[in-house]
């Protein structure tokens, strides 16, 4: 039900023209709002688009409003009692307000919360300077009406830190959630020898050239928007085939390639007719690829998927539910010429009873020259997950060593539809992409 309500939940606009105006967004930019009585939260053009909302908003407002009558305060941010105040006070200050109030709130509606009311209590509107939070005081950015101040002192005080994610707030806001519209196209993009001469500098390149299209950077209209979109959608196969050009995987390739996803998840979705074509586009000697999809987390699909381009070329697509180095020695699998990971999170259960990455990593690391390719949605978390690479490899591997061929480097072929950071202590990735980071490896034997 949320996902037919809401698409892309925002709480800086009326959620609900967003959902009506597709082909009218922009005007949305900067809409005044009037903002729920109840739980100070969430906001709406007017009276009407609230009465419509209040079916889904109803049980988390009157959970909201029983706190600040229990509470005695007048928002949800002063629940901390010991604390006088939000405003004025630093960051820990804030997160452990929402983290009291997100605890308070579950334990009384007896239930998760939905994803759009964990997004109000994560991204409160404040100041950003000094977390104001009384909405009659504050004013947006003008550039992409995310950022709110409560004085022109405090607004000047942030510019240099907010110039960096302004744009990204932009297309936050202003981007939709539903798939973009696919291109129509004949077996795959060909290219001549002199556009093969030189691989795509990023997603938007890859695309622009493979399709003969124009597609901006910056998306100004709305088909920009579903452009970006479609661009994103290319993010795993272009992480893939940049992989295999950096460490010149690409020439050594003959007529078939054999991928792992290792981790897999809900990622398979991008593996379509469209993005898989864009491997024979820019590696025209194969005929046949094989993709392993490995992973706990994937659904139940006991089919293999085969994708066939003009009768001469096919992509198989085989899915496996389950750990890898549970499956790996009981399973068939033929070798691979690239190993890949998304948004990996090797880092995230090391040394604790949920770790089952290092039992994988070990028998990763264990093909020589075969490049593993992992991605990290934040810097930090990029540093975090090469460290628990690199200190996996020096215990399991005695004759081969590590080689860093990228390490939590920017990866030019993100999914460009930006993302909040609910960790306030990311101070590097306040907005972040998936396939953000980019690390690469090979085992090699000295």
């Amino acid at each position: 039900m949320e996902e037919r309500m809401y698409n892309n939940f925002n709480p800086t606009r009326c959620n609900v023209c967003f959902s009506q105006a597709a082909a009218h967004r922009m005007i949305l930019m900067g809409q005044k709002l009037r903002y729920c009585k109840g739980c100070r939260l969430i906001g709406y053009c007017g009276e009407q688009h609230q009465k419509e909302d209040w079916k889904m908003h109803k049980d988390f407002c009157r959970t909201v409003t029983r706190i600040l009558t229990m509470k005695q305060i007048k928002h949800v941010l002063e629940v901390r009692n010991e604390c006088d105040k939000i405003i004025g006070g630093n960051r820990r200050d804030l997160e452990c307000a929402i983290s009291l109030a997100e605890c308070l709130i579950i334990a009384m509606l007896q239930r998760k919360l939905y994803q759009h009311e964990y997004t109000l209590l994560r991204f409160p509107n404040i100041c950003r300077v000094c977390y104001e939070y009384d909405t009659n005081n504050l004013k947006p950015c003008e550039g992409c009406f995310q950022a709110l101040y409560c004085s022109v002192e405090h607004r000047d005080q942030d510019a240099a830190h907010h110039e960096r994610w302004c744009e990204m707030y932009r297309i936050n806001l202003l981007l939709d959630a539903d798939y973009p519209n696919k291109l129509e196209t004949v077996g795959f993009p060909k290219l001549s020898p002199f556009e093969l001469s030189r691989f795509p500098r990023n997603s938007f390149d890859l695309v622009n050239v493979a399709y003969k299209t124009n597609i901006p950077f910056k998306p100004i209209s709305v088909k920009d928007f579903n452009d970006l979109k479609f661009v994103s959608n290319f993010s795993h196969i272009s992480t893939i085939l940049y992989g295999l050009y950096l460490t010149g995987m690409h020439q050594e390739l003959q007529n078939s390639l054999v991928i792992y996803v290792v981790g897999a998840e809900d990622e398979i979705v991008y593996f379509d007719y469209n993005t898989c074509s864009v491997i024979f586009t820019y590696i025209p000697q194969l005929r046949d690829v094989i993709i392993y999809f490995i992973g706990p987390q994937l659904g139940s699909i006991k089919d293999e998927i085969e994708l066939k381009y003009e009768g001469t070329r096919t992509i198989k697509m085989h899915y496996f539910k389950g750990l890898f180095h549970m499956l790996e020695p009981n399973e068939h699998l033929e070798r691979p010429q690239i190993i890949v990971s998304y948004n990996c999170g090797f880092h995230e259960h090391i040394e604790s009873t949920k770790d089952t990455w290092s039992a994988t990593l070990v028998r990763l690391i264990r093909y020589v020259n075969i490049p593993i390719v992992f991605t990290s949605y934040t810097r930090t978390e990029a540093c975090q997950d090469c460290a628990t690479i690199y200190s996996i490899s020096k215990r399991a591997m005695k004759k081969k060593d590590l080689v860093f061929v990228k390490r939590a480097e920017d990866n030019p072929f993100k999914d460009y539809k930006p993302l909040r950071n609910t960790n306030y202590i990311d101070e590097y990735d306040e907005l972040y992409y998936s396939n953000g980071y980019l690390s690469v490896i090979i085992s090699r034997v000295p």
